[in-house]
């Protein structure tokens, strides 16, 4: 198929009627043109000869009056005798052979012409010289004859007249009954042709702006994958492919914003999972901070009462014994003096135990690393866990007392985890100040155990150990880390700020 544009296009279905169009105003033309040449034709072969009988018989009256009435006027004679020579001058120019009436009747009227031209100039010369009254009859005579000769030849040429009129007439009638059906024919013709261009411009134009009515009305319903199949080689073609580079980038722009809202819509979801985990948590922490104070309470009372409570009940009994033998004047055994002593000595370690584990009052006293070391300390002594404590760079550390205890709560409730659930024998606990961070770390041999599912049970179990030291780490905008194995022991590394003003902010 040939491609063409839409103004090639339109040229090669409008060159049809263009030349249709031509073509009737080419033939009118030559039709008119034959009108005329025939006219001109009919007036060069009737007119002179119509004159020149016009003129001979005007003459022949005038020479016939003259005669009767013996007076000349040789003037008018003499200038009817320079009418006749031009007629005879244009009847010799124009050459027309004798093949038709009209032709035949032309050459009668010329002879009659020169036969009135001979008795004109005979007759100026015979009234030069006067005239003979014989001569005179004679001469007249031959005018009268020649007045009759004249009347058969003007009655034939107005018959050939009347033919050639009615010729004429019916070759109009002829012309104008083909021009008539030419012209039908013609208009006909291209009406036709002018219904067949008008459909095929149509079809050329409003079928691909139909296609593109099309395209646009699927690409605004949400088809992008729409395509304009014009293959016709112009401008709509053009139009075709843009519509299509147009729609293939919204369609990759529709499918990145559908990546980006799955994507955001994924971590909508990721960060409402979290959400609902993080509720989840502070829920469970915050009935884990209850139960723990309740349970603190109750170890408290438990304490106060056990210990406390029944050393001073001892204390009290042993004092009462050594008041009643000295009121009764009996002395005091030193035995008896000793055990009070130790009584109270034992009341006394029982409550700063107590208070110890409340408020840990080496932290303002020695500071954060002599306390942690203290503490590892009597953990192993109690437990027969070996912690090994080390340090670098901490020692000249001056922190708040409310960010002190945040730390040692951390390593506190680290070893009880390892104490409670780890089975260890060796304990690591490595504190390093590594500006701008401290960085704390703790390491067990104990049987390690399965982040996901270890996190999964405590929830369950609500034992929330793991969970309370991530929770506090993270209230002090530091960073906590779990390395566990089943097996092969568990690694807690954290990372917090050595500027207080960071965990207020």
């Amino acid at each position: 198929m040939i491609k063409l544009s839409l103004r090639n296009r339109f040229i090669l279905y409008f060159s049809p009627l263009i030349v249709c169009i031509f073509a009737f105003g080419i033939y009118n033309i030559r039709t008119f043109a034959f009108i005329h040449n025939h006219f001109e034709k009919l007036q060069q072969d009737v007119t002179p000869t119509a004159i020149a009988m016009l003129e001979l018989k005007k003459i022949l009256l005038s020479l016939e009056s003259g005669i009767k009435e013996k007076r000349i006027d040789k003037q008018q004679v003499a200038e009817s005798i320079r009418q006749l020579k031009k007629l005879v001058s244009a009847h010799g120019d124009h050459e027309n052979l004798e093949t038709n009436p009209t032709e035949k009747a032309s050459h009668d009227t010329m002879h009659h012409v020169i036969r009135t031209m001979s008795l004109s100039e005979y007759i100026i010369n015979q009234a030069e010289t006067g005239w003979q009254d014989s001569e005179l009859a004679t001469v007249a005579e031959m005018i009268h004859q020649e007045l009759i000769s004249l009347g058969p030849v003007l009655d034939e040429h107005l018959q050939i007249h009347l033919q050639q009129l009615t010729e004429t007439e019916d070759f109009l009638s002829l012309k104008y009954q083909h021009t008539l059906i030419f012209v039908s024919l013609a208009g006909a013709a291209v009406m036709v042709l002018a219904v067949i261009i008008f459909m095929a411009m149509m079809r050329s134009v409003l079928g691909p702006v139909k296609i593109l009515q099309e395209g646009t009305r699927q690409i605004g319903a949400g088809n992008l994958r729409h395509r304009l199949a014009i293959s016709s080689g112009d401008e709509f073609e053009f139009l075709a492919e843009e519509f299509s580079k147009m729609a293939d980038k919204l369609s990759q722009y529709h499918e990145s914003l559908d990546l980006k809202v799955q994507e955001r819509t994924r971590e909508l979801l990721d960060a409402n999972s979290e959400l609902q985990k993080a509720e989840e948590q502070v829920h469970f922490l915050s009935q884990e901070l209850l139960e723990v104070q309740e349970a603190e309470r109750q170890q408290i009372s438990l304490d106060l009462h056990d210990n406390v409570a029944q050393e001073l009940s001892s204390l009290k009994v042993a004092s009462e014994s050594i008041l009643e033998d000295a009121s009764q004047g009996k002395s005091v055994e030193t035995r008896e003096i000793g055990e009070w002593a130790s009584l109270l000595d034992r009341c006394i370690k029982t409550v700063r135990e107590l208070s110890y584990n409340l408020r840990p009052p080496g932290l303002e006293q020695i500071g954060l690393p002599s306390a942690i070391s203290d503490y590892c300390r009597d953990f192993t002594r109690k437990n027969n866990i070996g912690v090994n404590f080390s340090k670098a760079g901490v020692d000249t550390l001056q922190l708040e007392f409310n960010y002190a205890i945040n730390i040692y709560r951390l390593v506190q409730e680290a070893l009880n985890n390892i104490k409670k659930h780890a089975d260890a024998r060796t304990v690591e606990v490595k504190m390093v100040s590594s500006h701008p961070n401290l960085i704390l770390r703790i390491e067990d041999d104990g049987r390690g155990f399965d982040l996901d599912a270890g996190y999964l049970k405590a929830r369950k179990n609500k034992r929330f150990g793991l969970l309370g030291m991530r929770e506090r780490v993270r209230m002090m905008h530091g960073a906590f880390r779990i390395q566990a194995t089943p097996g092969q022991g568990t690694r807690i590394f954290i990372e917090i700020p050595l500027d207080p003003t960071d965990v207020k902010q």
